[in-house]
């Protein structure tokens, strides 16, 4: 899938529900951490869609200016504040047709929240200094690095406007989740780099490939981006490890001997183990998260979290 890099299982997951979710309108909200590709996983949402030929309008909460909020998002005429020597289409107006991309939606201010949820009620809008209504015709696409049962429990994120945005969600997973998928994205990126310089792409070592699989990446595919760019600019054809930085040198395994008594036993990976733990916790539980979550030792927003990226069975909405 154009954008999206890995052939793990979680990976795998996440693509078969990208092309669900292409196939309709509903709003989806993408949880994960920082540098996970949340913004990737909208965009390709909405490449697949039938909006694929209309915009894509990002806008980062956590940026806009409280003061133009209403400007930023639906625009303004000629003389609506001072300043405004010119009119300016808003993001939604910009977005008419294809998709609005609302990046750290929950850095979103509360009396701003309110606006919005106004919004999202009948997608009629007045640009500012303007009382013409006007129809906006797109679909909404949130994400956010924060827990957003979280923010919404806690009252920093409005419960009529997360069940208003979030109707789909899609959790993408720590780098540190999906190992198996470093050496395919770490390729992507030294080709990609290779081309911009003009030069054949570098190649790497067996013990190269086996420090990226044994790092934790805390930042994630964009923490790897950044390591494969210094990797890039090596004088070497083959990178091995003297061209890593000091830090992923220390996570390197390469003396590590596995006993033999390991070696031919059928092992399951672990998110197949996890999987099957919350699934028999839930059945055990009649589906109660809370209690669900006390019984396998972890926070509620965890496990919800766990539960939207094995893409476990809808929970009833009285949980």
């Amino acid at each position: 899938m154009k954008g999206l890099i890995g052939t793990s299982p979680v990976m795998q997951r996440i693509c078969e529900k990208i092309e669900l979710l292409s196939q309709n309108d509903l709003p989806v909200f993408i949880g994960g951490e920082t540098g996970t590709g949340k913004d990737v996983c909208a965009r390709t949402i909405h490449t697949l869609s039938q909006r694929a030929s209309k915009p894509f309008v990002t806008v980062n909460c956590a940026a806009l200016s409280k003061e133009f909020i209403h400007s930023e998002l639906f625009g303004h005429v000629k003389g609506a504040f001072t300043g405004a020597h010119n009119a300016r289409d808003g993001a939604i107006m910009r977005a008419q047709g294809g998709t609005l991309f609302f990046d750290e939606i929950t850095e979103l201010p509360l009396s701003l929240q309110a606006t919005l949820l106004r919004f999202t009620e009948d997608f009629i809008f007045k640009k500012l200094g303007s009382d013409t209504p006007l129809k906006a015709d797109i679909r909404i696409i949130c994400a956010s690095n924060k827990d957003i049962n979280t923010q919404t429990q806690s009252n920093m994120f409005r419960e009529d406007l997360y069940y208003r945005l979030c109707v789909e969600r899609i959790f993408m997973p720590p780098l540190r989740d999906r190992q198996d998928d470093c050496i395919d994205i770490a390729q992507s990126y030294l080709d990609i780099f290779a081309t911009k310089q003009g030069k054949p792409p570098k190649l790497l070592s067996q013990d190269v490939m086996q420090i990226l699989q044994s790092y934790d990446w805390p930042g994630n595919i964009r923490e790897l981006k950044n390591v494969i760019s210094r990797l890039s600019e090596s004088p070497n054809a083959s990178l091995d490890v003297k061209d890593m930085p000091r830090p992923l040198r220390k996570n390197s395994f390469q003396n590590k001997v596995y006993p033999p008594s390991y070696r031919n036993k059928a092992i399951l990976p672990l998110w197949q183990i996890e999987k099957s733990a919350i699934e028999n916790t839930l059945h055990v539980t009649n589906n109660h998260v809370p209690t669900a979550a006390t019984m396998l030792g972890i926070a509620p927003s965890t496990l919800y979290r766990k539960i939207d990226s094995y893409q476990i069975a809808r929970l009833k909405p009285s949980e």
